[in-house]
């Protein structure tokens, strides 16, 4: 009799023990869940009527009204917790019509780069962003701007420095941009 009551309260205390452990809530990181919804996210497309240039982003990314922003730009972002990243699109006027290293040149020390990739009608600059005052704010940008005429048409991305390895599949995405898709002649 006693070994059935010792069983007992023995079988009772693992039960117990294994009914909390299945309560316990896992707490997954922001910064997990958005590296998971990167990896496995389908990409949605953007047209802008304006220009026509076409800008692939993920499709948990809020889009913002069009209408209050510019014409021929566009802005995604997706902002949880201490993280906020920001997908745009503009176009951006060559009054002056620079030519890709002059608007190296001008765009590197407005922004603040530290590296630029050169080709042949476009530029990628990449750095810390900072503040109106000059000073870090932890946050990095990605940018690609592509020479069209009179026109520069840029597309970037700005985030916390820590999610530079969960966006490398959207950093790309801007990397591998084609302002316009599947087009001839623009």
């Amino acid at each position: 009799m006693k070994r059935f009551i010792f069983l007992t309260i023995a079988a009772y205390f693992v039960l117990m023990g294994l009914m909390s452990n299945c309560q316990r809530v896992v707490h997954v990181s922001t910064l997990v869940k958005l590296q998971r919804a990167m990896r496995l996210t389908n990409m949605a497309e953007y047209h802008d009527d304006d220009y026509g240039y076409t800008v692939r982003y993920p499709v948990f990314f809020q889009r913002s009204d069009d209408t209050m922003m510019d014409k021929g730009s566009c802005r995604f972002s997706f902002w949880r917790d201490d993280i906020e990243v920001v997908q745009c699109a503009f176009v951006e006027h060559n009054p002056d019509a620079l030519s890709v290293d002059q608007a190296i040149q001008k765009y590197s020390a407005q922004l603040h780069a530290s590296s630029h990739i050169k080709g042949d009608d476009y530029f990628i600059l990449a750095g810390a962003l900072a503040d109106d005052s000059g000073t870090l704010s932890g946050r990095r940008f990605f940018a690609k701007f592509v020479q069209h005429r009179k026109f520069w048409f840029v597309q970037t991305l700005t985030y916390p420095e820590q999610c530079e390895q969960a966006l490398q599949r959207l950093i790309q995405e801007i990397y591998n941009w084609q302002v316009w898709k599947n087009v001839v002649n623009p």
